[in-house]
């Protein structure tokens, strides 16, 4: 099945949002025609189905706090492009399960990631510490009558320090008329899958494996197109789901109690007599990931898992 995104670039355009307020649909239009641009190029292209269906499906918490645990937003791209399907079941501790699926079966979230170092970027309100600026625009094909996939619904903000910690709270740069800014503010938690993947990238042992499309279907969607499928990956986070599922009871008590990650950090041999005494560079020492049970409060055991890009 192609990707989101191949049919994004096989269609040429995107579809106005329900959102746009009258007054700015010109803005909108040539936002979106610059983004469709963007998308036209290659980039990285994360396919995250697995995550998306472990935060939905596989865990029952409702709150999540992007400083807490979300450890490590440090962009692993400049540019790149993060889809999943809609979650055929949302879990929630507080509203029980909300059979998403059957309103839309076929639905589908893109997240366009684009990423700039401290001084590449301008604006105003930037928090002290700033490493990374990353900005999220959101591309939803709602399955519905409106014919088309829906975006660009509004720029979300994230200033990341140099360990990938969040600093301050997301914004989003909406095109929405007065009096809507509190229900485009749900929308943020919309990226909260594609967040918790980038978390997962810093991770030793979640592996991201190199996909491609069939070379028949790929033929086929040639014909029928004029392009060719894009290359994506995969997120590999079986493994880790196995381990907080035995250890961490990640079934009963929730993710939030069994999952711990902890931080990567750079290391900074640029002065001195540098790594192995000849390098001098940062290296980053990507996190661990470890199930928390009381014996492991007790005597941790980090169980990690690597991460190939």
């Amino acid at each position: 099945m192609p990707r989101l995104i191949d049919d994004i670039r096989s269609i040429g355009k995107v579809t106005k949002p329900f959102c746009v307020a009258r007054n700015k649909i010109d803005i909108w239009a040539r936002h979106a025609l610059a983004l469709s641009k963007i998308l036209d190029d290659d980039l990285p292209v994360i396919k995250i189905d697995n995550v998306a269906e472990y935060f939905y499906s596989g865990t029952d918490q409702e709150y999540w706090d992007l400083t807490q645990h979300f450890p490590n937003l440090a962009p692993p791209f400049e540019l790149a492009w993060f889809e999943h399907k809609m979650p055929k079941v949302i879990k929630s501790s507080e509203c029980g399960e909300t059979k998403i699926g059957e309103l839309m079966p076929h639905g589908r979230i893109g997240v366009l990631l684009m990423a700039g170092e401290a001084g590449n970027f301008k604006g105003e309100g930037i928090p002290e510490g700033t490493r990374w600026g990353v900005a999220l625009e959101m591309f939803i094909d709602y399955d519905d009558d409106t014919g088309g996939i829906q975006a660009p619904h509004g720029t979300i903000f994230l200033a990341i320090d140099a360990e990938g910690r969040l600093l301050h709270t997301p914004s989003m740069q909406t095109f929405c008329a007065p009096g809507q800014e509190e229900m485009m503010k749900s929308f943020i938690s919309w990226a909260n899958p594609t967040l918790l993947a980038i978390s997962f990238m810093h991770c030793k042992n979640v592996k991201t494996i190199d996909e491609q499309v069939p070379k028949p279907l790929a033929k086929k969607y040639h014909a029928k197109t004029g392009k060719w499928p894009v290359r994506y990956k995969t997120i590999e986070i079986r493994p880790l789901k196995e381990i907080l599922r035995r250890e961490g009871r990640s079934d009963s008590q929730g993710l939030q109690k069994a999952l711990h990650i902890c931080r990567g950090h750079f290391r900074d041999y640029r002065e001195g007599p540098g790594l192995f005494g000849k390098y001098h560079q940062l290296v980053w020492t990507p996190a661990t990931v470890r199930g928390t049970t009381k014996k492991e409060k007790e005597k941790p055991k980090a169980r990690e898992y690597e991460v190939k890009l």
